[in-house]
């Protein structure tokens, strides 16, 4: 019964692994198809001046900023083909807006607008930032899914795996997605337990740990608050 009971542990433990790893995946590749989008913009002869250097104040012209878009709008559909395993890369304008949401979390009419706006001051730099605003919604929108699988009767299991049992008291805990970040970092400690002072950094509630935990938890802070009193001239 016990060897069963492990069994099932590993089974829906590895399988968060694994679906971390293909959103990761996921991430790293939209991530590099925001860079890939802009560089196309870049690649316009329109963008460069008479010694052939890149010159950002050519988007101040509208008629450069459409050529600049199309270029983006096409590296980010041939990426949403490839990787959302489309047919063909849709024609109609409402379409593609429909796909690039999905993808990217952007249309193009909003990055028209951001084109627009921005003008020559729509640098790398600030398609950066754009990608990261957008990376990072793309983020919450993903990981909630690697541990859709879990349930509350989880919770111990990912404790003993982790090795915050050691700490924690699993009555107390209310759902197994306080504990879930547990094994994100758990995973970034190559495979080694954590330790408490990793709960107290990830700001664990205090109910949450057991009579030893909160015993060692009050002498950290005791030694952290502590001042050495001065010596006496």
């Amino acid at each position: 019964m016990a060897e069963e009971k492990k069994h099932k542990a590993v089974k829906h433990i590895e399988e968060f692994f694994q679906r971390s790893k293909k959103v990761n995946k996921i991430i790293d590749t939209t991530t590099n198809v925001h860079t890939e989008a802009y560089q196309s913009g870049l690649s316009l002869d329109e963008m460069r001046d008479e010694e052939g250097n890149i010159d950002y104040k050519k988007l101040n012209d509208e008629g450069i900023q459409d050529k600049f878009l199309e270029k983006m709008v096409d590296t980010y559909l041939e990426g949403a083909v490839k990787d959302l395993k489309l047919k063909e890369k849709p024609e109609d304008y409402l379409e593609q807006d429909r796909v690039l949401q999905a993808y990217i979390g952007v249309t193009r009419s909003e990055l028209k607008k951001k084109l627009r706006k921005d003008k020559s001051k729509y640098t790398q730099v600030a398609h950066e930032e754009l990608r990261d605003k957008l990376i990072k919604a793309q983020k919450e929108k993903l990981f909630p899914l690697r541990a859709e699988h879990f349930e509350d009767k989880h919770i111990n299991d990912i404790l003993e795996h982790t090795g915050a049992d050691l700490y924690l008291n699993s009555d107390n805990i209310i759902s197994v997605n306080n504990v879930v970040p547990f094994l994100d970092l758990y995973k970034e400690k190559k495979g080694e337990k954590l330790t408490l002072a990793d709960l107290k950094a990830l700001g664990i509630p205090e109910q949450y740990f057991n009579d030893k935990a909160k015993k060692k938890l009050k002498e950290m802070d005791e030694k952290e608050h502590y001042q050495e009193p001065a010596n006496a001239a």
